[in-house]
Order: structure tokens, then sequence, then C-alpha cells
């Protein structure tokens, strides 16, 4: 009789065993209130299904932000024919420029000012005067930098992120390059970034520089670069920029640039301007 319990002990524990087993292989999920009982490994092939389009999204996240980028900046405006018509052709073509103005022709033209920031562009100090008598010493500088922005202020109603662009450049030729260098430590230790450029359409060479050139200028020098900070300047007298401009957006966007504006530069492409000296030169 002990014999025959032990078999059927040894039987029973097999069963409960074989079920234990059996029942460790599903998972009891939840699906619209409804219990039910799936394998497991379902949910891993179910994975597997979808990785294609994971891995898809994953790339084309990689290709934008291998994309070409150039930011077109715009120096001297705004004014009251040429800084209209090329906003016109930037809304055009859906792109965002930036647009480092000059103060006093921002008083003067205050509505077209507005026009651009409501417009989506990046509104930046380029100077109040445009006179190169601010180079005189840094508080000289900061006084004009702080009235062109105080400016903008008051006709955007929006703060201005700091970013600003030299007249001349941060190493320009006309100015003391001791006083410059003193202008320059001091924008850093106030957290303001200056911005010079790599690329130049060459409209700065006179008033009346033939489009085919500012084209041939533009393109030439975006060949090979990954970010392209390209100066035009939309000032009174540059009726031939605004000729060029749209041939150059097209031949831009055929080589594979999207166009941002420094509202919307990230940290990467700062760095690389940095380490470009287009950035804090």
């Amino acid at each position: 009789m002990k014999f025959f319990n032990n078999i059927l002990k040894n039987i029973i524990y097999f069963f409960v065993s074989l079920i234990f087993l059996l029942f460790s292989n599903f998972s009891l999920v939840d699906s619209n209130s409804m219990s039910v009982f799936k394998p497991v490994g379902l949910d891993e092939e179910v994975e597997s299904i979808k990785t294609p389009k994971t891995v898809n999204d994953v790339q084309e996240k990689e290709t934008q932000s291998q994309k070409k980028v150039a930011f077109l900046t715009f120096d001297d405006g705004p004014c009251i024919n040429n800084t209209l018509k090329i906003l016109n052709i930037l809304d055009k073509n859906n792109i965002k420029a930036t647009f480092f103005i000059v103060g006093k022709k921002a008083e003067e033209y205050p509505d077209i000012l507005k026009k651009l920031f409501d417009d989506g562009m990046c509104i930046l100090p380029h100077t109040y005067s445009h006179e190169y008598k601010i180079y005189k010493n840094k508080e000289t500088y900061h006084k004009d930098l702080m009235t062109c922005i105080d400016c903008i202020k008051k006709i955007t109603n929006k703060d201005v992120i700091k970013y600003t662009r030299f007249p001349g450049g941060s190493f320009n030729a006309v100015s003391n390059k001791n006083r410059m260098r003193e202008i320059r430590e001091s924008l850093k230790e106030e957290n303001m970034k200056y911005v010079d450029w790599n690329v130049s359409s060459g409209d700065a060479l006179g008033d009346g520089v033939a489009a085919y050139k500012i084209k041939r200028n533009v393109i030439n020098q975006c060949k090979n670069k990954d970010i392209a900070v390209i100066l035009f300047h939309d000032a009174y007298y540059k009726k031939t920029t605004v000729e060029a401009l749209p041939d150059i957006i097209k031949n831009l966007k055929d080589s594979g640039f999207i166009f941002k504006s420094l509202n919307d530069i990230t940290p990467e492409e700062e760095d690389s301007l940095v380490k470009a000296k287009v950035i804090n030169r």
C-alpha cells in the first residue's frame, strides 16, 4: 500500500510540475478590459515587426541632423525698399533668416521691423549708429549696443537673444586692435556671442555689385561647407542683392542645404561655428 501511495505522489507531483511549466510560458494580458492568455515572446515578435519603422525614424532624424545648414543673415536694415522685397522672397520659400539691424533705421521704419518679427525672422542688434567711433572704447561700444537692443525690445515687445554682429566684423581693419580685443572679451564676460560669417556675398563692395557676382560668390564659397553663415546687406542701395537672392536660394536647396535663423541654432551647430571661428572668433 505504501508503494502505491509513493507512486501516486510522484504522479501528482509530475502533473503539478507540468502545469506549472505550461503556465510559466504564458502571460496574462488585459486588452480592452478582456483578459486573454498570450504566450510569452509574442511581444518580442510584435516589436520585431515594428522595428523597421523605428529604424527608419532614427535614420530620418540622423539624416535631418546631417543636412547642410545655411544661415542667411542681412545687415544694415531695415530700409524702405529692399528689406520688404527680401522678406517677400524668404516668405515665398518658407525660409527664416536673421536680420542684424541698425537701431536708427529701426526707429525710422518700425513697421518694417515689426513685419520682419511677425513673419518669424530673427531680429538681432548690429549697431545703433553704425559709426565706427563706437569702437573708441568698450564703454562707448556697449552704450551703442544697449541702445540698439532697447530699440528692438520696444518695437517687438520681446527680449533679444544674446547674439550680435560688429559693424565691419569682429576683426575689422578700421578699429584699434587692442580696443577691439577688449570689447570682444567684455562681450564674452556678459555671455553675449558675436557672429561673423564664413560666406560673403560681396555685396558690401559697392552699391551696384552685379547680381551674377553675388550669386557666384555665395555658391562658390558654400561648396564643401556643412554650415554656412552667409553675409548679405538689405540697405537702401542693395538692389542687386534682392535680384540675386532667389537663384541663390534655389541653388542651395538643390545642393542639400536647409535654412535656419539664429533663433533655431542647435548647441551642436553653435559649437561647430565657435570651433570654425565664426562665433566668438
